[in-house]
């Protein structure tokens, strides 16, 4: 060695600690790419199941197929058979899915109907029963319905869509609860609940009905007048 050469010694400290900087943005890295995948991976799954409700619409359950919502969902088959293997696979995620969509549809409607610091009206009461109208003929409604009469007949999707309901009953009446604080006091609200409901629901049904909104007023304004008086009968509210 001559004197002009000179011993370079690593310093340890700097090299770990680019190392290690190395090693995080190699991390960050990883971690971002897996976070983008699952986030597609979350909205090709929420693609399909909208998809799936939207041919329930238009096609009604019978006839709609595997392909038709991966058309509609503008995914490849791979990519559809990837998140749902089979036929009822899709069918019953989409009875949980619509279990969630309906509940919220059903609350974002029904909100600040009814004000807790506010003397519950009649039209109040109307626009809340208007409301429920709407709320049975949305795509939501619609396409649960072809669950529910298809699983009459299908043991495995009734299994499904049973579970589903017992708790959409539940959660449903809670929700109601929750937007309606005047009803608490009400010791009928169960029954106006039910009738509400089963009225509405046997109107949303009846696609082939002649003058079937003009009908629908008549029937919202005679449930109106029910409400009204089971809200005063239980309240002693003048």
């Amino acid at each position: 060695m001559t004197s002009t050469e000179e011993v370079t010694t690593p310093n340890l400290a700097v090299e770990a600690r680019r190392l290690g900087s190395e090693r995080s943005h190699i991390q960050r890295s990883r971690r971002a790419r897996e976070g983008w995948q699952a986030e597609k991976s979350a909205l090709t799954r929420q693609a399909i199941l909208e998809a799936a409700v939207i041919c329930f619409v238009d096609y009604g359950y019978a006839n709609t197929t595997t392909a038709m919502i991966a058309k509609e969902a503008n995914v490849s088959r791979g990519a559809m058979m990837h998140h749902f293997p089979s036929r009822s696979a899709v069918m019953n995620a989409v009875v949980s899915y619509l279990h969630v969509r309906r509940l919220e549809e059903y609350r974002a409607l029904m909100a600040d109907i009814d004000s807790p610091d506010q003397t519950l009206t009649r039209e109040a009461i109307r626009v809340s029963v208007e409301n429920a109208w709407k709320y049975v003929n949305l795509p939501s409604f619609i396409a649960y319905q072809e669950l529910l009469s298809a699983a009459r007949t299908d043991k495995t999707l009734a299994a499904a869509v049973g579970e589903v309901e017992r708790d959409f009953d539940r959660e449903f009446l809670k929700t109601v609860r929750a937007v309606f604080p005047h009803w608490e006091q009400v010791k009928s609200l169960q029954a106006a609940h039910d009738m509400v409901q089963f009225v509405m629901q046997g109107m949303g049904v009846a696609h082939g009905s002649s003058n079937r909104e003009e009908r629908a007023k008549r029937v919202i304004d005679m449930v109106t007048d029910h409400l009204e008086r089971i809200y005063l009968a239980d309240t002693g509210s003048q």
